[in-house]
Parts: structure tokens; C-alpha cells; sequence
């Protein structure tokens, strides 16, 4: 199956929100820690990074998701000549960095409330693993002057989600977000890790792709805004 696009994602995402009532609608967004699950975790240790969404209640407890995010899984720094020749004189910032960027659409049974709230869900949705280096000079206030995409793979994923929604105030328009979801992304996922990108003795760049599972549990800490009163 392909991955879902994320225009097509944000489009689904931006009707739902302009189609319902605010009363209705929340926003949930925080911290995400990935933990790396079987095969992806023999290469990587864990991942980072934040993500948001939508929330819009269809009916009761049972509400439209949709969810973007985007982790960081790994990143390095090399200092090298900016070339042969005079352009040896001059050093430059080689940074090489791994991300995740995900989303999804699907279900959530549990809307953010006045009082305690657990909820429970699922997404089918997209994970695009992404390769990419820039280059920027060597003191610390300069910006990249180049870059380009070492390896890129999106997949289709499979999210299973739950969590609890703590009110914060005496409004209930804000809670605290704790939740844990699990992503299953496809049978193959072809990525990159420290040290996957190396130079052999003439200077020539090997690049050596990984290609496992790459299923990822993720501990969300976050809040949620709106969703109003229950009905």
C-alpha cells in the first residue's frame, strides 16, 4: 500500500478543523521520545523531537485524529577542507542528520473534558526516514550554504495510541497530554545511522544504507487545547 502524502494529510486535517464547531475541536502538541522496537533497535538508541494535531469530536467519546510530527534519531559533525588547493585553507561544518517525519489520520475514543480523561486510538498514515547533510563555515554564527538528501524512504504506518488528558485550571480548556503510542512502519524501511556515511582512502563517499523493520514505540508528553465542555 502506498503512504499516505502529507499534503493530501494536511488537507484532510485543515476540512476537519473548518468544518466544526470550537466547542468541539482541540489541539494536542509536546515532546515526543522514540524508542527504537526489535530490528531498529539493534541500530538505533532512541529518538527525539515534537509533533501536533487535530482532535474534532464526531460523536460522544469518539473523535476524527490527526497527528504530524517529526524526530530526530541521530546527528553528527565533521570538520573538513572546503576543498583542494587554496579552498584546503578553509574549513568547513559538515552536519549529517537522521530524521523521522510522520503523520496520520484515524479514530480516538476519549475527548479532553473537565474532569480525567483516558482515550485510546488508532491511524494508518505515513513515515518518511530522511538522510541529510548540510554544510555551513566553521564559526559558530554561520548558516548553511549547502545541502542535500543522502537517502529518503517513506512507508506506510500503522499507529496504535492511548493516554490520558489531566485539566489544568478550573476552565478545563487546557490538560496535560501523557501517552505512549506504537508505530508499525512496513516489513522494509531503508535508512541511515551514524556511520553509514564514511570516505575511503581517494576521498570518494561511501554511503551504506540500513534496510529493517523500523517499528517504534513513543512516549508523548504534551498538552491539549480546546475541546470544550462534554456535551
Amino acid at each position: 500500500m502506498r503512504p499516505i502524502r502529507p499534503a493530501a494529510l494536511a488537507a484532510a486535517l485543515l476540512f476537519a478543523a473548518q468544518t466544526a464547531d470550537a466547542q468541539n475541536v482541540a489541539f494536542p502538541i509536546g515532546l515526543q521520545v522514540g524508542i527504537p522496537q526489535g530490528a531498529f533497535a539493534e541500530n538505533v538508541d532512541i529518538a527525539g523531537g515534537f509533533g501536533g494535531g487535530l482532535l474534532v469530536r464526531i460523536a460522544g467519546p469518539l473523535a476524527f485524529r490527526g497527528d504530524l510530527g517529526v524526530m530526530i534519531y541521530g546527528s553528527e559533525t565533521r570538520r573538513v577542507p572546503l576543498g583542494g588547493g587554496a579552498l584546503g585553507l578553509i574549513n568547513v561544518d559538515v552536519t549529517t542528520t537522521n530524521t523521522i517525519f510522520g503523520g496520520g489520520i484515524g479514530a480516538q475514543l476519549g475527548m479532553p473534558g473537565e474532569r480525567l480523561t483516558p482515550y485510546l486510538g488508532g491511524m494508518i498514515g505515513f513515515s518518511s526516514f530522511t538522510t541529510t547533510s548540510s554544510v555551513e563555515g566553521s564559526n559558530s554564527d554561520n548558516q548553511p550554504f549547502a545541502s542535500s538528501t543522502n537517502s529518503s524512504d517513506g512507508v506506510f504506518a500503522k499507529t496504535a495510541l492511548a493516554g490520558l488528558y489531566i485539566p489544568v485550571g478550573k476552565t478545563g480548556n487546557v490538560k496535560f497530554d501523557l501517552g505512549v503510542r506504537y508505530t508499525w512502519n512496513g516489513e522494509k524501511v531503508r535508512y541511515l545511522t551514524e556511520g553509514d556515511i564514511v570516505e575511503d582512502g581517494a576521498g570518494n563517499v561511501i554511503i551504506t544504507p540500513r534496510e529493517t523493520r523500523a517499528d517504534l514505540m513513543t512516549v508523548m508528553i504534551g498538552v491539549t487545547i480546546g475541546g470544550g465542555k462534554k456535551p
